[in-house]
């Protein structure tokens, strides 16, 4: 029996991830990737450790296994573009310099992740102005950092991957400022409360906030940026880090298939478009909401991991489907870590959810305990239902395990009242008598 032949468009986590689940199957699969990079399976978390000289070698960011799954492809080809997918004939044609080629697929998994875009703005042309996106870029950034010359860094935009940034470029000697449209920073994960919290801890740092402020043009000389204007004043900058703008990069099917509102490919809860044939994973595809009930797009690894999964096991013929996503995300800044989960209280408002928060401080363990912090949490549910639908947390102790329950309690549908009388266990070294979820729980109307 021959090999059923899968051409994975973008070898990167996503799609790497597919390679990787197909061969643990055992089944026969002729498995083609193709990637316009020369360097595939880069992890871009470790950006900001190499940024911040935290890091003796980027040669350890890459993805799990990248030799062995290789090893046991059919073909790779990398510095390859593909120009063209037709869907019809089941047919992928690329260029790279041995000249135009076309590889035939029973099977297609498109993988071609985000791509950052300008946002149009004035000057973006300008030497200076860096993207992260990928290990070039990271790296350019990274010697750009070691001139003396460049004392002023400016950050657009005030996520996560923004706030890690500044960071660990402001421990490279640098003054760092951000600039972020909306009026708190990580927004799209974190509510004001949480947000204030990261805010003193940067400023207390010396990195400088621009919050409520649109950059409107980068300004230069002689083709190099020196200072950018916002809304609120003009300020100097031999360098500039995008650090938003993302948007699916789905050029090769947007004429062919389904597409979401922001041009991700819609996909069903087996990873399949709207050609069957043909599945999406990662950042250039949608995921279900657990908690809105539609559809959505979430540029996370660990929904490009389980979709990854999810679209192997149903290549090979097992019916597997996607669990849906609670937007899960945790974050270390300057020796603080936040976890959330679900919706934030402003999301809960945009989407015309009838809600409710509570909000909880204590300390993590009994008062006699020598070493003690502080956690703080929110809680969200809704109000009829009484179903939990968003947590945030935030201490300077690891709470990835609680993280990881309170995500699943979104996921099962799980309510605030049940919170209140769950088995939660003591022990001294870890927690209270009673914990402080199910304390914040009891603290619910």
């Amino acid at each position: 029996m021959s090999a059923e032949k899968i051409v994975i468009v973008g070898a990167n986590n996503a799609g790497l991830a597919v390679a990787q689940n197909l061969l643990q199957t055992g089944k026969n699969f002729a498995i083609t990737m193709i990637d316009k990079s020369k360097n595939i399976g880069y992890l871009g978390c470790g950006t900001p450790m190499i940024l911040g000289n935290r890091a003796d070698s980027y040669k350890n960011f890459f993805y799990k296994g990248l030799d062995q799954i290789i090893s046991q492809l059919e073909e790779l080809y990398t510095n390859t573009t593909v120009e063209k997918i037709d869907f019809k004939a089941k047919r992928v044609i690329f260029r790279n310099k041995q000249g135009v080629k076309h590889l035939n697929y029973d099977k297609l998994v498109l993988a071609t992740g985000a791509d950052q875009v300008s946002l149009g703005i004035k000057g973006n042309k300008l030497k200076g102005i860096y993207r992260i996106k990928n290990l070039q870029e990271g790296l350019k950034v990274n010697q750009r950092l070691d001139l003396d010359c460049v004392k002023e860094v400016a950050i657009i935009g005030g996520g996560y991957i923004g706030v890690e940034l500044a960071e660990a470029i402001k421990a490279r000697g640098k003054h760092v400022r951000i600039f972020e449209a909306k009026s708190h920073l990580m927004m799209s994960h974190y509510d004001e409360p949480f947000g204030k919290i990261v805010e003193k801890r940067l400023r207390d740092a010396g990195v400088s906030l621009h919050l409520d402020e649109e950059v409107l043009a980068y300004d230069g000389e002689e083709g190099r940026l020196t200072q950018i204007t916002t809304t609120q004043g003009t300020y100097e900058a031999e360098m500039v880090i995008l650090t938003m703008g993302f948007l699916p990069n789905t050029t090769l099917g947007r004429f062919n298939l389904e597409l979401y509102t922001n041009g991700a490919y819609i996909v069903n809860e087996y990873q399949q478009t709207s050609e069957p044939d043909v599945y999406a994973v990662g950042d250039c595809s949608t995921s279900y909401s657990n908690v809105l009930h539609e559809l959505v797009v979430n540029f996370a690894i660990s929904d490009a991991m389980r979709g990854a999964y999810v679209a192997a096991k149903n290549i090979a013929g097992e019916r597997v489907s996607s669990s849906g996503t609670q937007k899960t995300n945790a974050v270390s800044i300057l020796g603080l870590n936040l976890f959330a989960t679900g919706v934030t209280v402003t999301e809960a408002q945009m989407h015309d959810l009838d809600y409710q928060y509570v909000d909880y401080e204590d300390w993590q363990k009994p008062l006699f305990m020598p070493q003690n912090n502080k956690i703080r949490l929110r809680l969200i549910y809704l109000a009829k239902s009484r179903r939990l639908i968003g947590a945030q947390l935030c201490s300077e102790t690891d709470q990835a395990g609680v993280l990881y329950m309170l995500s699943l309690a979104i996921q099962k549908e799980v309510t605030i009242d049940e919170l209140k009388v769950s088995d939660l266990f003591f022990y001294p070294n870890f927690n209270q008598p009673i914990n402080f979820l199910t304390e914040a729980a009891r603290l619910a109307k």
